[in-house]
């Protein structure tokens, strides 16, 4: 770690022990003075230098509050080392818990008259919009507010008020006073993932990637830096990180505005980006109060229970109830081990999955990531659109939820034709000694019939095949309904006795037929 001389505005180098160090906060102009700059200027040069005042102004604070080092993120790392930034980028949020003291300079908060100006002027700072400055104003024990003029506006822990309106940080750790990295880590660790991501749901970084590099001390991790990936990549890592390190499933209860569901019909369980947690897209309740979820205050019966990640997407074990009325019965709602509170009561957040394999009972994703279910004890209430489906009035009353292993995967894949279907007649589950057997009376062309030459043609297990490259059906795009791709008659012929299909005795040589449709 560098630090600034703040007499000389040299750099030295700090390798740990007691140093006392102010720290500083800020949004980044078009001629900050970088690391080449103060190595390779001179000293005496750049205190006239007129990119340097902002530097100057924050050396003459430091010295103010009887601190002789400053670190500044402009320029105490060399951004030309990878190495360097990453481990700076994943050390940040200690370095400002350790700091004596934050100087949070707001250069587009002017000096005014009225008590109502300077307050508009500050909720209104962009300093409140970054990024980078949420860990900043969050981990050191005291943030001190200087305006354009470098006059102090207060300390973090007498704006709070007013800094929560803004930010919806609660205030009880908007008045710490920690200096210790264990300290706010502890007091972070209480609150959920859903409620810390809120927090960063409005703000914006320059490079697409920091808007989850700047969240890694807010959740207490570290993991490399990426850069070129992209945004939803990287915020995608930074979500299975936080997975990894614990069981707070309000991490999942992101919601998005219905506009942006519009055309998408599949969704995995990770959030694009911090925005999906934008308190404006949060869940509310009957009155329209916006509820935040928290973590849970009781045990859940899944508690010791474990996710795992692969390339292809998530495992793990929630809740599942069917929906109501869902005819198709794939669609269910699972219940997250959160709540959303309201005065002394508890709601429970669901959220909708739909099955999507034939094969498997355990294959889902996400559909309609624009709802959040809530749930009181037994009942379920929904928006007026789904409520319009149910039967029963504003709220219905569900089975029982059961947890259940699933698999959702990160990005759904492309929908595929089966290749063709095969059928072979057989009749299964007859009593032992049954003489039942089953015969294709006719088919249509569709069908393509095959025998086993191998085993020769005489009581040789037969074969109907539809191959959908010689018959094709409909698009998937154009697939609405149910379609006829072909038709088998079949015929069920008992000799010397009868199986388990005829209610009645059927004589010998006498025939049941059926016909098959394939859809």
């Amino acid at each position: 770690m560098r630090l600034i001389n703040t007499e000389t505005l040299q750099l030295e180098f700090y390798a740990g022990g007691s140093r006392r160090y102010a720290i500083l906060s800020h949004v980044w102009g078009n001629d900050e003075v970088t690391f080449q700059d103060i190595t390779s200027a001179d000293a005496n040069e750049a205190l006239h230098l007129d990119h340097y005042k902002k530097l100057r102004e924050s050396c003459k604070m430091a010295r103010s509050l009887k601190l002789d080092y400053l670190w500044v993120d402009t320029c105490c790392i060399d951004k030309s080392s990878s190495a360097e930034l990453s481990e700076a980028i994943n050390s940040m949020f200690r370095w400002y818990a350790e700091s004596v003291v934050c100087i949070a300079f707001l250069e587009d908060v002017p000096p005014l008259e009225s008590d109502e100006e300077k307050k508009k002027a500050f909720y209104d700072s962009r300093w409140f919009t970054r990024g980078w400055t949420l860990q900043e104003l969050i981990a050191p024990g005291k943030v001190i507010f200087y305006g354009q003029d470098w006059q102090r506006l207060g300390t973090r822990a007498e704006l709070k008020e007013d800094i929560k309106l803004v930010t919806g940080i609660n205030v009880e750790l908007l008045a710490g006073t920690h200096h210790m990295t264990e300290m706010i880590q502890r007091q972070l660790g209480e609150l959920s993932v859903a409620e810390k991501m809120c927090w960063a749901a409005g703000r914006i970084t320059t490079r697409p990637e920091d808007i989850a590099y700047c969240l890694l001390g807010i959740f207490d991790i570290n993991m490399p830096l990426l850069y070129g990936e992209g945004k939803i990549k990287t915020f995608k890592r930074l979500q299975e990180e936080i997975i990894k390190s614990t069981d707070d499933e309000s991490i999942y209860a992101w919601r998005q505005p219905r506009y942006r569901v519009e055309g998408k019909t599949y969704w995995s369980l990770l959030a694009s980006c911090p925005s999906a947690f934008n308190i404006d897209h949060a869940a509310k309740d009957t009155n329209g109060l916006v509820l935040i979820p928290k973590k849970s205050k009781y045990l859940s019966l899944r508690s010791a229970t474990s996710t795992s990640m692969t390339n292809r997407g998530l495992e793990l074990e929630l809740s599942l109830t069917p929906f109501p009325v869902d005819k198709s019965g794939t669609i269910f709602l699972a219940f997250l081990n959160c709540e959303f509170r309201r005065g002394q009561t508890s709601i429970n957040p669901a959220i909708l999955l739909q099955r999507a394999a034939w094969d498997t009972d355990s294959y889902f994703v996400r559909v309609r990531p624009d709802i959040i279910a809530l749930s009181m004890m037994n009942s379920i209430i929904l928006p007026d659109e789904l409520m319009n489906m149910i039967r029963g009035g504003q709220s219905e009353v569900l089975q029982e939820a059961i947890p259940r292993q699933i698999f959702v995967p990160h990005t759904t894949p492309d929908l595929r034709y089966l290749k063709g279907v095969i059928f072979r007649p057989a009749i299964k589950g007859l009593k032992e000694g049954s003489k039942l057997t089953l015969r294709v009376r006719s088919r249509s062309p569709t069908w393509q019939y095959f025998v086993d030459a191998r085993r020769g043609l005489s009581n040789t297990p037969e074969s109907y095949e539809i191959n959908f490259d010689l018959a094709p059906g409909p698009s998937l795009g154009s697939l609405k309904e149910p379609m006829v791709l072909g038709v088998l008659e079949l015929q069920a012929v008992s000799r010397g006795g009868i199986g388990a299909i005829a209610s009645q005795p059927v004589p010998d040589d006498a025939s049941l037929l059926f016909t098959v449709v394939c859809f």
